[in-house]
């Protein structure tokens, strides 16, 4: 699962946004605005299941989705 829609749904799951193409562009978006240096398409690899899994599990006992965060810990996977 690539990184970003690891991060859609996380705000899926959530109820932040209903669909998982506004969610990825919404993502982008803050990547592009927050990492200009950086390569969105560079940074959106692919990610074991196993991890995305966790990720995901992990985000839904949370009460906030902090987006920018997850951008930093999916960033070396």
């Amino acid at each position: 699962m690539k990184k970003v829609s690891i991060i859609a749904r996380c705000l899926v799951n959530t109820k932040i946004f209903t669909d998982m193409s506004e969610a990825e562009s919404s993502i982008e978006k803050i990547f592009n605005d927050s990492y200009s240096e950086h390569s969105f398409e560079e940074w959106n690899t692919e990610v074991s299941e196993l991890s995305a899994n966790r990720v995901i599990a992990r985000v839904a006992m949370a009460s906030k989705v902090r987006v920018r965060s997850l951008i930093q810990e999916l960033w070396n996977h």
